[in-house]
């Protein structure tokens, strides 16, 4: 049985953000400090959900998990933790905003709240993250949360470049926190229906249509040209948006 208010933090290499923040003290608002399980660059594709629990496949798999998770855990059984939080996960969501914010904020053309519940729900049926935390339901885990990594921070690469978000749909930086608004909704709907639950980027850390805020961007981001890594502070922010308050008295 899992430990009263246990808490595990899955993920990417999105999760080094957690841990920092955690090292930083500015998680105290959680009743127990997190246990940390996943992978980071081409070892996260040797995770899979296999006879019921979420493992680490081979040599290289299991390294991986090793380097992040600190009690020796090479599977992540369902009843191992009271809460699992899937932090970034390769969910891209990104992809999804950049999408049907270009579509919201063209006055010419309407989308309808059904049509965007359909475009999540498909959207989440492709995404590998989402099928284990389906698997880790079906199996018994009793809460599984995702919780955005944050979209690209500004000021880091050249958007309007190409391969840039801005550079085939300019009018992105136009979209108005009621265009994002909807798409949350999509996809909070769309994880609810599936029994999962899903936290939105802070609208506070937004800026510039569907950008985060370069104050949330890691240290050295623009020499390293990271503009998907977060501060510390951002992941504090959004868990605490989920969990603040729940620590016991």
């Amino acid at each position: 049985m899992p430990l009263p208010n246990s808490m595990v933090i899955f993920g990417d290499s999105n999760i080094a953000t957690v841990r920092r923040a955690q090292d930083a003290g500015l998680l105290g608002f959680l009743s127990a400090p997190p246990e940390f399980w996943g992978a980071a660059g081409p070892a996260y594709r040797q995770l899979d959900y296999r006879d019921g629990a979420l493992r680490a496949l081979g040599p290289a798999g299991q390294a991986a998990v090793l380097a992040i998770n600190e009690a020796g855990r090479l599977a992540l059984r369902p009843d191992d933790f009271e809460t699992f939080v899937f932090y970034g996960g390769r969910l891209r969501l990104a992809e999804f905003f950049a999408a049907y914010l270009a579509v919201l904020t063209d006055p010419e053309r309407a989308v309808s709240a059904a049509a965007l519940a359909y475009a999540a729900a498909q959207f989440l049926s492709e995404r590998r993250a989402v099928r284990w935390a389906r698997q880790l339901k079906a199996d018994g885990a009793d809460t599984v949360v995702f919780v955005a990594a944050g979209f690209p921070c500004w000021g880091v690469v050249d958007q309007e470049a190409e391969g840039g978000l801005l550079h085939a749909a300019p009018k992105l930086r136009e979209a108005p926190v009621e265009a994002r608004a909807r798409l949350w909704q999509a996809l909070e709907g769309a994880f609810a229906d599936l029994g999962l639950e899903l936290v939105a980027q802070p609208e506070k850390t937004v800026m510039e249509g569907m950008f985060t805020r370069p104050e949330f961007a890691i240290e050295g981001a623009v020499q390293k040209q990271d503009a998907i890594h977060k501060a510390p502070s951002y992941a504090a922010l959004v868990l605490e948006k989920r969990f603040g308050g729940q620590k016991a008295p």
